[in-house]
């Protein structure tokens, strides 16, 4: 695939996102658009997920999505079907925190290592946010039903926000996308130039681009951007991806990430960004003070 000129920027983002990645690491920079950003990078998953999902995702309300070739020309619509009853769903939740608030009152220690799974904070009303996925032309040649397992993917990574903050992710738009770059900065940086400015609150690339030296990464706005939120996810398989999503869309709401080493269990901390769905207290927090930047 052909480069594209990048200014002295590169440069610096390449010798920050080093192939191994093993520490956090921000750099300061502007998107495409002159938002002021942090951009950072998830190291790549040190085990193989599940390749395939074992089943579909959950989807809240249906939708239908317009889909996109690389030109930007309309050639299609793709339809998500509803599979889950909200209702239910707040029924279980319900339930859920009533069994909580009985292990409160006889003393139940469901975690007996103290982790804090962000639990005990108010979720608030529902707000819808919408999503464009950009798939590049490696992901697609890998992945046949790539529209479809990319829905999945950002419905699993929804999970989380829909449980705990009552976030509902919509995928509104399917775009192909010929990724360019030496690196992960670089091709976040080009999937920006290539696809913002579809009026979704998130723009989320999909990658298999051998360049592609991260597991995720994506930009931190300190505010609501102008546009659309930025983010790229490699191809890791279907489990480790949606963590990876969802790690990335975290950082869109302004997240940053917890130390390694410190026992703080969250998806934010990269010791456990590939195994659990759910935040420490202090990053719920931020996503609800946050939660007006995108959808309605």
């Amino acid at each position: 695939m052909k480069r594209k000129g990048f200014v002295a920027l590169t440069l610096a983002l390449s010798l920050t996102l080093a192939p191994s990645l093993t520490d956090a690491k921000v750099v300061e920079s502007t998107d495409t658009h002159g938002d002021s950003v942090s951009i950072e990078a998830l190291p790549k998953a040190k085990n193989k997920g599940k390749e395939k999902f074992d089943q579909p995702a959950q989807v809240e309300q249906a939708t239908t999505a317009e889909v996109f070739d690389k030109n930007k020309n309309k050639v299609g619509e793709k339809k998500f079907n509803k599979n889950v009853d909200k209702k239910a769903k707040k029924n279980d939740k319900k339930k859920a925190q009533s069994e909580e608030g009985i292990c409160i009152l006889f003393w139940c220690d469901n975690d007996p290592g103290g982790g804090d799974d962000g639990g005990g904070t108010d979720p608030g009303t529902t707000r819808v946010v919408t999503v464009f996925i950009a798939a590049d032309e490696e992901y697609r040649a890998a992945h046949s039903d790539w529209q479809t397992l990319t829905q999945d993917i950002v419905e699993n990574a929804d999970n989380g926000f829909q449980r705990d903050h009552n976030i509902d992710f919509q995928v509104k738009g399917l775009g192909e996308w010929s990724s360019q770059g030496a690196n992960a900065s670089e091709i976040l940086q080009d999937l920006d130039r290539d696809w913002n400015g579809t009026g979704d609150d998130f723009l989320v690339g999909f990658t298999k681009d051998s360049n592609f030296n991260a597991g995720g990464i994506a930009y931190v706005y300190p505010s609501s951007p102008s546009n659309s939120a930025v983010s790229v996810n490699l191809d890791q398989g279907a489990t480790n991806t949606w963590h990876a999503a969802q790690h990335e869309f975290s950082h869109n709401y302004g997240l940053g990430h917890d130390p390694q080493g410190s026992g703080i269990e969250c998806i934010m901390n990269y010791d456990y960004s590939y195994s659990v769905d759910y935040w420490d207290q202090d990053h719920d927090d931020e996503i609800q003070a946050h939660k007006a930047w995108y959808g309605n």
